[in-house]
């Protein structure tokens, strides 16, 4: 199984990767997207439908533009009816419009981009000649729902899609507005034209803003992390891609320690299936996946990650001392995102039997956790929403404190509160394995 890995050339081998793991890109596959045929099905029923949009939003990591983008090529009627369009801190209405039409409509923009004026010359009335400059008119909201809208009499029968992804980025809530107000007109005016926005949020209107009447006209798609088999899917496809089996020992126990320590974040999934299969790839003697090709992978993982991600933990734990991150590896030591702290007591207590360290009082470890909410610490927590309660101030960090976990040896917990206890399925033989833990035994131990 490894000879055929190995028999590609480096470009061939990375090219090959990329077709189904990529934690730097989205997915925009739908063989490849896993874990979200239900919100595909909801995005899909919302570009069908005339003056709809869509709103996905949930935390960092866990594929919101994935979804998006997969949605729109499938349900655009040609590629040339697709547009996806990344924002950014300096982005406006004007600029993010003229991209939509630079793509659907040339014509009408090049006609907005001509317009004569006099010279600065002639303003002063001096000199015989004049002279043309341009300056583009602003693209109000009414004339961009007019507009787009207009597109609908050339083919009615065209699906055109565009995603506005990364919503969030923009700080002018004004500008945000104004987008609420476009996806309004254009409600009403049932055009074809679909705009499915992206966001880091937890709700409309938090990104959006106003006008609550353009809500109706959005079809609002929540995003949760993906659960444990459809994290084994994405590892399984990526396996499958280099004739890798995932039945065999001890490809299969790797496959289950991936799948924990991404705690449902599929960005973790494809960033260290891209570093394991990377480690056995330049492992030409290899004949198998060993527990070397993982811890080396997972150390990698913990040097690539992004460094947005990584810099709250190693303001919480570089230089300091090793009960800070011991503390938040307890923090992370759950599926659940919400703790209390006598369970993250519980898990720090845990952590430290683990590494034959002395735990502090429950007095001094409580004082450790309210310096972790300060910002010289991060600030890598938060108050929860009850009392007594903590979160990670963005859970994307959570996978990336348990990577640092993984990568010092000590494996956290992941099982969720409703599938403890073992479960039947007649598909067994489709790969729907129960991780072994949840049944009350430990994983197989990976040959060195």
């Amino acid at each position: 199984m490894i000879q055929k890995l190995h028999e590609l050339f480096p470009r061939q081998f990375a090219e090959a990767l990329q077709t189904v793991v990529s934690h730097s890109r989205p997915i925009d596959d739908e063989q490849h997207l896993k874990g979200r045929s239900t919100q595909l099905e909801n995005v899909t029923q919302a570009i069908y439908a005339p003056g709809r949009h869509v709103f996905v939003f949930g935390e960092r990591g866990v594929g919101k533009t994935s979804l998006a983008k997969t949605a729109a090529r499938r349900a655009a009627t040609t590629s040339e009816c697709f547009k996806q369009i990344g924002c950014s801190s300096d982005s406006n209405f004007d600029d993010i419009l003229r991209l939509i039409l630079e793509v659907f409509d040339q014509k009408r923009l090049a006609a907005f981009q001509k317009t004569s004026s006099w010279g600065f010359q002639q303003w002063l009335g001096i000199g015989q000649t004049s002279n043309e400059s341009y300056a583009p008119p602003r693209i109000t909201v009414a004339l961009a729902a007019d507009t787009l809208a207009s597109l609908d009499k050339e083919r009615s029968d065209y699906l055109r899609v565009v995603v506005i992804d990364e919503m969030d980025r923009i700080p002018d809530h004004k500008i945000r507005e104004q987008f609420a107000e476009l996806v309004k007109l254009l409600g009403d005016r049932g055009s074809r034209i679909t705009i499915i926005f992206t966001g880091v949020g937890s709700d409309l209107q938090q990104i959006l803003g106003g006008h609550a009447s353009s809500f109706r006209q959005l079809a609002q798609i929540p995003l949760e992390r993906i659960d444990y088999q459809s994290a084994l899917d994405i590892v399984d496809d990526a396996l499958n891609k280099f004739g890798l089996s995932w039945e065999v020992e001890p490809t299969r126990t790797a496959r289950f320690r991936i799948a924990s320590i991404a705690n449902g974040f599929p960005y973790y999934v494809h960033l260290l299936m891209e570093k394991l299969l990377y480690k056995v790839y330049e492992d030409k003697p290899a004949t198998q996946i060993t527990h070397e090709h993982l811890s080396e992978a997972i150390g990698a993982a913990v040097v690539d990650a992004q460094e947005e991600i990584r810099k709250p933990y190693d303001k919480a734990t570089r230089g300091r001392a090793l009960h800070y991150k011991l503390a938040t590896w307890a923090a992370a030591d759950s599926w659940e995102l919400e703790r209390t702290a006598d369970r993250i007591y519980d898990s720090y207590r845990g952590i430290c039997e683990k590494l034959e360290e002395t735990p502090q009082t429950r007095k001094q470890f409580l004082q450790l956790l309210a310096q972790l909410k300060r910002v010289s610490h991060g600030p890598i927590l938060r108050a929860g929403y009850r009392k007594g309660q903590y979160l990670f101030t963005e859970n994307i960090v959570r996978g990336y404190v348990r990577l640092c976990a993984a990568a010092e040896g000590i494996e956290l917990n992941d099982v969720r509160p409703d599938e403890q206890g073992p479960k039947i399925t007649a598909q067994v033989k489709e790969k729907r394995y129960i991780d072994p833990r949840r049944l009350g035994g430990a994983p197989s131990t990976l040959a060195r």
